[in-house]
């Protein structure tokens, strides 16, 4: 089944109070301009993590900022039924996940959540699910864990998200988690740009920071052990920059289409 809602995918912005005015930060609030053209739409803050205070802050700024005056947050964790929120999913129209990727799945795996979510995404042509900063990674089947991968949410199952990509220590390790699931692609999403992700597979790119694009899926010879060089032949790449449109499915480009986002839901989908 194609989609019919949105997936955002925002690169690191660990900004503290210092960093408010920094590029990465003004680059996330241009990126939330996108979220929705109405600024009484529900949005709903999905977290795991312990520091809620933190999490409240940044939020609370951010989208105020933006003249987005009707969200709330929800804080998972073990000791908590998840089904206590179902009334509040059902009316939102924006969904994010804040952080803590792998705390979040083991809490939200098979609840009632999880799945009305999915449903959501599937079905609702207005609906969409952010991931920004680790909680973003959790968005994929695929998690990045320092060793290899976990389970994830499993929103998308054509890519592996890393966002927080930097060529000089992470490069590595996105490319053995490919080399492993040879029919995802890997994303290396750095600061100061965003992914958005319609159908299920066309994710398009806006920002000011760059995405590196790993496609192992015509590698045949491959060879790496622990503490070992890798080696891959017929391994494949992008750098993506604003207005990139890249097919998941296949990972190649899309050329014939020029970037021009529509936040009208409707006529969005219907553009092929």
């Amino acid at each position: 089944m194609i989609p019919k809602g949105r997936l955002i995918i925002i690169g690191g912005d660990n900004a503290d109070e210092h960093e408010r005015e920094s590029p990465q930060y003004q680059s996330f609030s241009q990126i939330s301009r996108l979220l929705s053209d109405k600024k009484d739409d529900r949005f709903e803050i999905i977290t795991a993590s312990e520091s809620m205070e933190s999490i409240q802050k940044y939020f609370c700024e951010i989208l105020s900022k933006e003249g987005y005056n009707n969200f709330d947050f929800i804080h998972v964790h073990k000791n908590h039924h998840t089904e206590d929120y179902t009334s509040r999913i059902l009316e939102a129209k924006i969904v994010f996940f804040a952080d803590y990727e792998q705390k979040t799945y083991n809490i939200l795996e098979n609840s009632a959540i999880l799945k009305l979510l999915n449903k959501k995404y599937l079905t609702e042509e207005d609906f969409t699910i952010v991931g920004i900063n680790s909680g973003a990674m959790c968005i994929s089947g695929h998690i990045l864990n320092g060793s290899g991968t976990d389970t994830g949410l499993g929103f998308i199952n054509n890519c592996i998200i890393d966002t927080q990509f930097d060529h000089k220590t992470r490069f590595k390790e996105l490319v053995k988690a490919i080399l492993s699931h040879q029919e995802c692609l890997g994303l290396g999403i750095t600061g100061r740009i965003a992914l958005i992700i319609e159908k299920g597979y066309k994710a398009s790119c806006i920002g000011n920071g760059s995405i590196i694009v790993v496609n192992a899926k015509n590698v045949k010879n491959k060879r790496f052990r622990e503490g070992d060089s890798l080696f891959a032949k017929y391994l494949k790449g992008h750098i993506l920059t604003e207005g990139c449109m890249l097919n998941l499915f296949s990972g190649e480009l899309i050329k014939d289409n020029e970037f021009n986002y529509n936040l009208n839901f409707i006529n969005r989908n219907t553009i092929q």
